[in-house]
């Protein structure tokens, strides 16, 4: 058996790389859909191409593919961005091959063995419709897709290790493959389509087939704190639930429960104040994954640590090398802190992480440190239906972090501005209100690229600060603008020119007929 797979899979390598090796370039300005982000392409005089990322939830991104010379349809992936960061599966150096075989055109990243572990497929499409069309192909059933529809990533991500097996054998056992384990045997065995060959040699795979069949196996291969959703709009899917749901009520409670693959819970009419039992040294000296530092270091490793971090006038909660953790509250629940200077919650490299459905701030007001929310490092964490209230000098902070998504939250009362964003990459906001911050520039980006406000509004805050100050471009569709001083705004981009815009100072909106923020239904 395992012979005989090797043995498909060379042929694999081998119908792949004579399919690219007739395959034209990458055109200019051609699209290609990875079932989340639609990348159009920039290409040089040398034939190398720059992928320019968009999509609806996660902000954009960017990597780029290097010409490989007198090979058509070959290149070498290669980072966009000034940290050598990749947004897609794969490492800097693999092969990239465009194939165009059975009315399909598609770019295949290749591991070094040949293997395809991601797929972007070319499109006619805008955005919005490839993402309607995702919506359609998603209801489709599996079986159909295995064998018709050139598969991605995004799909894959929501099923379990065991699923991703059956679709795998499924795409041999629909051309008669004769297995020799047992389950598989027994599973293929009931189906009323399965008629096994006496040679699995006979067995010839289309070039869809082929593909999906490496996809899914990269895809068990993958390491188990990948991000899962349930489709391109859904909140994290917890993987496997693993832990399930917590509900706490107390400080300690709290402290106790923090961990991966769950959901930590504030009971209904909860208030906690982490002050309570962060300022115990006894709770986090000398416990096993926990620390009582003067200052939280990016050290490495990959074992979640909750950390009791010193700041100034107090201490704060620092949560370091957490996977797939939620935090989120039943109705009017709360956190706060006492240190002026601290964050209410502070994540640090830090993956899949929520924060949904709590009112987060201080209870008094402070100067030059400490925010509301501090993410620094890490991938892909939300902050969801929240409302994020000041004393603290900035609401949310971000640190070269990558997909921050924040949606349906409020900011406000913040001492010093709504944000900072520092060299970080693909941050979106998204129905999100800012109202009542001062006193700098409110909005800070330094470094950061990608950044994407969505039918957020900004309004009632203070009129002499500048609205923006940064050094790259801003991209905002369908925001009202209620502020005298913009500041960049030759850095801010409107693609849809749907934006409104005005200088009234202390203009307060009507309220939103859909409510966002903690217990809006």
């Amino acid at each position: 058996m395992r012979n005989n797979v090797f043995r498909l899979l060379a042929m694999v390598a081998l119908l792949l790389t004579f399919g690219g090796a007739w395959a034209q370039n990458v055109g200019n300005g051609s699209r290609w859909w990875d079932g989340e982000k639609l990348y159009t392409a920039e290409v040089d005089e040398a034939g190398n191409v720059t992928m320019n990322g968009e999509s609806e939830e996660m902000g954009g991104d960017r990597f780029r593919l290097i010409k490989v010379s007198g090979k058509a349809g070959h290149y070498t992936l290669a980072s966009g961005n000034s940290q050598g960061w990749l947004f897609i599966r794969g490492k800097v150096g693999w092969e990239v091959e465009l194939v165009r075989q059975e009315g399909v055109s598609f770019l295949a990243v290749r591991q070094p063995n040949g293997d395809c572990v991601y797929t972007l497929r070319e499109t006619p499409d805008n955005l919005k419709n490839c993402v309607a069309q995702q919506k359609i192909i998603d209801e489709r059933d599996v079986s159909w897709m295995l064998q018709n529809h050139l598969l991605d990533t995004h799909y894959l991500g929501r099923f379990s290790k065991p699923q991703l097996r059956l679709m795998r054998n499924e795409i041999l056992a629909r051309h008669g493959w004769t297995f020799q384990a047992k389950d598989l045997r027994e599973h293929f065995g009931r189906q009323p389509w399965y008629k096994p060959v006496a040679d699995n040699n006979s067995i010839t795979l289309g070039i869809i087939e082929l593909t999906n069949l490496q996809l899914l196996k990269s895809e068990e291969a993958a390491d188990d704190d990948r991000v899962r959703y349930e489709n391109t709009k859904a909140a994290p899917k917890m993987a496997e639930a693993v832990g399930g749901v917590i509900t706490v009520t107390t400080e300690e409670q709290f402290i106790n429960a923090l961990g991966n693959d769950r959901e930590v819970q504030l009971g209904r009419d909860v208030h906690l104040n982490l002050s309570r039992i962060l300022e115990q040294e006894d709770k986090f000296s000398g416990v096993p994954g926990r620390a009582w530092a003067t200052i939280a270091k990016r050290d490495g490793g990959d074992q979640p640590v909750i950390i009791s971090e010193f700041c100034n006038d107090g201490q704060q909660l620092t949560l370091k090398n957490f996977r797939r953790l939620v935090i989120s509250g039943q109705h009017n629940s709360s956190i706060e802190v006492d240190p002026r200077y601290s964050y209410c919650l502070s994540f640090m490299d830090c993956e899949g992480c929520r924060v949904q459905n709590l009112t987060i701030g201080h209870t008094e007001g402070g100067y030059c440190d400490g925010g509301v929310i501090g993410v620094e490092g890490g991938s892909r964490n939300f902050i969801f239906d929240c409302d994020l209230y000041g004393c603290g000098t900035y609401g949310i902070v971000a640190r070269e972090t990558n997909g921050l998504t924040v949606a349906r939250t409020n900011i406000h009362h913040c001492t010093y501005g709504i944000m900072e964003l520092w060299s970080s990459l693909g941050v979106k906001f998204s129905e999100c209100d800012f109202f009542e911050n001062r006193e700098f520039a409110l909005i800070t980006n330094n470094g950061s690229e990608y950044t994407v406000f969505e039918k957020c509004r900004f309004y009632n805050n203070w009129p002499e600060a500048p609205l923006f100050s940064t050094n790259e471009d801003i991209t905002l569709y369908g925001c009202e603008i209620y502020h005298p001083e913009v500041g960049a705004k030759e850095s801010l981009r409107e693609p849809d020119g749907d934006c409104k815009w005005s200088e009234k100072a202390n203009y307060v909106p009507e309220p939103r007929v859909k409510p966002i923020g903690p217990d809006a239904k």
